[in-house]
């Protein structure tokens, strides 16, 4: 996989993608031509393109998949049904380790099968919970009809009380406190970017760790200070094209909070011998 490129591993994901309905609104696929994929049948914003191409953002999967090497230690927060965390896996191999963060009970719980049916459980671990700034917190989750993929938590713990569905709060320093290094980071939380990195900064300065974070101004309670803080221990903050490639951006397009695009950033130390960059 890390050396193909992005419009043939659609096809040939395509080509191979099988799906069976195996109950309790619940879909087998295969994805990425390997893995078995447990997916939300009523999900309409991930589960039904991963379910009909095997696929899902193509461009960023070939990315990752060119810079995670065998025995890293990955994380995958907000991993949602498990597609990256299954991919992750496979590339670490046994003499690695894989975090996935995902707060939804009901994703978590399929995520939980797809690593099973792959065989990945011993090397990775599941934190049903939000990875925030705090730990100990009890967080509303809010989860748009048929769009899993863009639940979101308040942050505020006082404005939680009446949300549907209440979650727990942790930070990443927490939860990965047992890891003696992290090597690669992936963050799709939703507007959640800045109380994530606030949990998670003390391992993000000790082992600057290949960031792949998920980023919206609009979205964001500080789009200025999250770039400074980046910039300051990478030195620079790119930007990763549909087609997988790394560009610079403006930062005033990133932090124009008119333009409600989702950007996915990507910050990478050149001094972490780990990295063989493609």
């Amino acid at each position: 996989m890390r050396a193909i490129d992005p419009d043939t591993l659609l096809r040939r994901s395509r080509e191979m993608a099988t799906a069976v309905h195996v109950g309790d609104d619940t879909i087998l696929c295969r994805a990425l031509t390997r893995y078995r994929l447990y997916v939300d049948a009523r999900d309409v914003g991930f589960g039904v393109h991963v379910i009909l191409d095997g696929a899902w953002e193509k461009g960023l999967t070939v990315l990752m998949a060119r810079r995670i090497r065998d025995g890293m230690a990955v994380v995958d927060v907000g991993a949602n049904h498990g597609y990256y965390t299954l991919l992750f896996a496979h590339l670490t191999g046994p003499t690695g380790r894989v975090a996935a963060v995902e707060p939804h009970p009901r994703t978590a719980a399929l995520l939980r099968r797809s690593l099973s049916a792959n065989g990945f459980d011993p090397w990775t671990e599941v934190f049903e919970c939000a990875a925030v700034g705090q730990d100990g917190v009890r967080l509303g989750l809010h989860t748009p009809d048929g769009e899993p993929k863009n639940a979101h938590v308040n942050i505020d713990p006082a404005a939680s009380a009446d949300a549907p569905v209440s979650v727990p709060g942790a930070r990443l320093d927490t939860l990965l406190a047992h890891w003696p290094r992290v090597d690669f980071i992936k963050i799709d939380v939703e507007g959640a970017e800045d109380a994530c990195l606030d949990g998670g900064w003390s391992l993000i300065v000790r082992d600057r760790p290949t960031l792949v974070l998920e980023f919206n101004a609009f979205r964001s309670r500080d789009p200025a200070g999250l770039l400074d803080r980046l910039i300051q221990v990478y030195g620079e903050v790119g930007v990763i094209t549909r087609e997988g490639k790394v560009v610079e951006v403006s930062r005033q397009r990133l932090e124009d909070r008119e333009n409600r695009q989702d950007w996915m950033l990507f910050c990478e130390s050149k001094n972490q011998n780990i990295r063989q960059l493609s």
